[in-house]
């Protein structure tokens, strides 16, 4: 399955939880097997926004003292407001480079609980630099302080690492 492919199928998921209580779509796979250039064509295909997460983040971070975030509420407020701001009138968002979360410092923040609230208001494609075991993704390396197993049983996942190429 090529590019092209892996484009259609995830646009084809966004279409189809327009209905469902949380339009959330988690694309898995290891660093450096096209989940940007997946997100940002299936993005443009549909009319979303790609939002890259480290990036956008970490800005409006800066901005505030290290003791006003390191709870994870400020975090989870400045997500809300930035994907509302983004992706008005329930426009799909295209979520990318979310390894900023998993740091202890800001809490180890977990992506899918996070982004499982904010897909009531508009389908949600997050992409997640994790493995898969059974109902759930893995990040890091058990034992390392930004280790964090996620469960991820009720979405629609597409696993980079098992679709063909």
């Amino acid at each position: 399955m090529g590019t092209n492919s892996r484009v259609h199928k995830l646009v084809t998921a966004v279409n189809t939880t327009t209905h469902d209580r949380h339009k959330l779509i988690i694309v898995l796979g290891s660093f450096g097997m096209g989940k940007t250039r997946m997100l940002q064509a299936a993005s443009s295909a549909t009319e979303g926004v790609y939002l890259n997460l480290n990036l956008t983040l970490t800005e409006r971070l800066r901005q505030l003292p290290r003791s006003r975030y390191n709870d994870g509420v400020t975090v989870h407020a400045e997500i809300d407001k930035l994907c509302d701001e983004l992706s008005q009138h329930g426009r799909p968002l295209f979520v990318d480079n979310v390894e900023l979360l998993f740091s202890p410092e800001l809490g180890k923040i977990n992506p899918v609980d996070t982004f499982k609230r904010i897909s009531r208001q508009r389908p949600v494609v997050l992409a997640l630099p994790a493995r898969r075991d059974g109902s759930y993704a893995e990040y890091s390396t058990i034992g390392r302080a930004d280790y964090l197993r996620m469960e991820i049983g009720d979405y629609i996942i597409l696993d980079l690492e098992n679709l063909p190429t």
